[in-house]
């Protein structure tokens, strides 16, 4: 946004700003959420929590290692230090400020090292997670965890945009449901519902394995070859197999589906 500006962005091309501010949004919107979201999600994926104390220490340390680093970039950009320099001369002011962004970096490094051996131990040593440790209103965390590898048992019945948390909100009087719902166990299959109301109404059959997708692609090589070629044979021989691997690929089968009805489990 800032670059967008024309009189700005001829102040700061090809300085150090430029870095900076690339790196100070890559690092905050990508970095830390990814961080954050292992956090979140660890005891989901291995049935442990990640270290509450250990966690903090890694927290503020990268922190204060990222903004150590790369704020200060901002202003010896704004000082004129150009990019893309490994050194430059004595006395232009920009000595000290490198050398807070240098500290800064060897900071967020040791944060990350925190970060790093915090999953390590609570891999092996961390407490054990329990289905929902956070108290969270979703549907995840109403399966063990680590989750298993059918996810649920029924796909369950959502009535609300906090299932977890119903009765709690008593927002209104419908409840979702974790024990009845549709169950999907034969073969590759999907749900479909209504249009207007979203209501579950039938079961799909999905296509199973199939080698028309690489026949087709195969077919489509060899069209285009003798197109590029002037083959007339190789051209008729491609449009003839493109064409049966589509019918074989889009043939629709006997059995398109069946009536959803819920399960108990």
């Amino acid at each position: 946004m800032m670059t967008g500006a024309v009189p700005l962005d001829w102040q700061l091309t090809d300085t150090y700003f430029v870095v900076a501010h690339l790196h100070y949004v890559l690092i905050g919107i990508n970095v830390f959420p990814v961080i954050g979201g292992i956090y979140y999600w660890f005891p989901k994926m291995t049935g442990r929590l990640m270290g509450e104390r250990l966690g903090r220490w890694n927290f503020w340390t990268m922190f204060i290692g990222f903004n150590l680093g790369f704020f200060p970039m901002h202003i010896v950009g704004l000082m004129g230090m150009p990019r893309r320099i490994y050194t430059y001369a004595p006395g232009l002011g920009w000595d000290t400020i490198n050398l807070i962004t240098t500290v800064g970096s060897f900071v967020f490094a040791v944060g990350i090292g925190l970060f790093l051996v915090n999953l390590l131990v609570s891999l092996r040593r961390g407490r054990p997670a329990g289905a929902n440790p956070w108290d969270a209103p979703t549907l995840e965390w109403s399966v063990p965890s680590p989750a298993p590898a059918y996810n649920f048992v029924v796909i369950p019945v959502v009535a609300s945009r906090h299932p977890l948390w119903e009765d709690r909100l008593n927002e209104s009087p419908e409840r979702s449901s974790l024990s009845r719902g549709y169950r999907l166990v034969q073969g590759r299959e999907t749900l479909a519902t209504t249009v207007l109301d979203a209501q579950p109404d039938l079961i799909l059959k999905m296509p199973g394995d199939s080698y028309a997708p690489v026949v087709l692609a195969l077919a489509l090589s060899m069209l285009f070859v003798g197109l590029i070629l002037h083959s007339l044979w190789c051209t008729g021989i491609g449009v003839a197999a493109t064409a049966l691997a589509v019918l074989v690929w889009l043939w629709p089968q006997r059995r398109l589906g069946q009536r959803a009805e819920p399960a108990h489990v």
